[in-house]
């Protein structure tokens, strides 16, 4: 995760998804048959991230 996505992260200031939650949680591959819970955290964490990454790359343009 790179310092400007970090930085949109905090600029956000969502309960949950906190810097330290997403680096914990975007690595994840859970099998959804063996800990769906965990899978489906997982799951959405990375599409927060993705859309993160999104606002970085548009906001250097």
């Amino acid at each position: 995760m790179t310092e400007k996505e970090k930085g949109i992260i905090e600029k956000l200031t969502h309960p949950l998804y906190t810097v330290e939650f997403l680096e914990e949680w975007i690595n994840r591959n859970d099998s959804v048959f063996v800990n769906a819970p965990a899978a489906l955290q997982a799951c959405e964490a990375k599409g927060f991230y993705a859309a993160v990454k999104l606002m970085a790359k548009t906001e250097s343009k």
